[in-house]
């Protein structure tokens, strides 16, 4: 299911993604990190995105292989773009013997950072084959008329 809401920012979590990439990246391994830890320290995998921009939009590219579309939140506020979920395991018998796993279940959250101010009315997300597409359309610039002070002063002499 596709939600857009809107939620106050939080310029710390930026932060916090930006260090441990950093530290990541420092460690040696060249990858930023795939697994964080939300509120309520409920780990999460990080799926992989990519992001664009036009200039019209920005676009948002989420793998999210195995997951259905009801499984998928998004959230838009004013800087950030959330899209949260779970994959979960296919049934399968109890016992087991796994002998490569590379598939990551469980509940996933990545935050993208908004570079400009997007118009969330107007957002529009897709879903197919895998790939979660997320479309917002750039906001448009509002003018503001700037009253002069020779106007109302002559207005109300």
């Amino acid at each position: 299911m596709f939600v857009v809401r809107r939620r106050n920012g939080r310029s710390i979590d930026r932060l916090q993604y930006e260090m441990e990439d950093v530290f990541q990246s420092m460690m040696g391994s060249g990858m930023p990190v795939r697994v964080r830890v939300l509120r309520g320290d409920v780990p999460a995998w990080r799926p992989a995105v990519e992001v664009y921009e036009t200039d019209s939009e920005l676009v948002v590219l989420a793998e999210l292989a195995g997951v259905t579309d009801d499984q998928i939140d998004v959230a838009v506020d004013d800087a950030v773009m959330t899209i949260r979920g779970e994959r979960r395991p296919e049934d399968c018998e109890d016992r087991r013997r796994i002998h490569t796993m590379g598939i990551v279940y469980g509940p996933f959250a990545v935050d993208i950072f908004l570079p400009f101010a997007v118009d969330s009315d107007r957002a529009e997300a897709s879903y197919a084959a895998g790939i979660l597409r997320v479309t917002l359309p750039r906001a448009s610039m509002k003018r503001i008329a700037i009253e002069s002070d020779a106007a109302s002063r002559s207005s109300g002499e």
